[in-house]
């Protein structure tokens, strides 16, 4: 499947799109390049609202870069028996705290993807409850952090 094909794909399931045309970052910006890629049969979309403050700027709060990140896909081999129980209740105590149960379920079962920021917090859980071996989750997806 071509790049287009994905891109067009997201624009029919509703993804976000942006068409400030005189934006900095529309080069680099996964909404702009969904934007362009948007099937010509489609009358309307959910767009950005291009008179929004700092939208079509360098600081605009809608960018999404445009380029495939590496997602985990589940925990369950991470707590293994060489870990002792009190870091398995400390990572899920902090990222509860943070997060809804239902995320951490499926996080830890595969059903969601955890982008780059949320493995690097599940790391940081780990150091701060005394573990320090490598964190290596189930799997990996490429993917756009859409």
């Amino acid at each position: 499947m071509d790049k287009s094909a994905i891109f067009s794909t997201a624009a029919v399931h509703g993804y976000i799109v942006c068409f400030a045309a005189q934006c900095p970052l529309k080069e680099q910006c996964l909404r702009w390049k969904v934007g362009e890629q948007m099937p010509t049969d489609r009358n309307f979309c959910q767009c950005v609202n291009p008179h929004y403050q700092d939208v079509g700027t360098a600081q605009c709060p809608h960018f999404r870069k445009a380029e495939k990140v590496i997602f985990a896909k589940g925990m369950l081999h991470v707590f293994n028996d060489m870990m002792p129980k009190k870091v398995e209740a400390y990572v899920r105590e902090q990222f509860l705290a943070r997060h809804c149960r239902t995320y951490y379920y499926e996080y830890r079962n595969g059903e969601r993807l955890m982008p780059p920021s949320v493995q690097e917090e599940i790391r940081q859980y780990f150091r701060e409850a005394g573990w320090h071996d490598e964190i290596v989750f189930d799997g990996y997806v490429e993917d756009y952090e859409w």
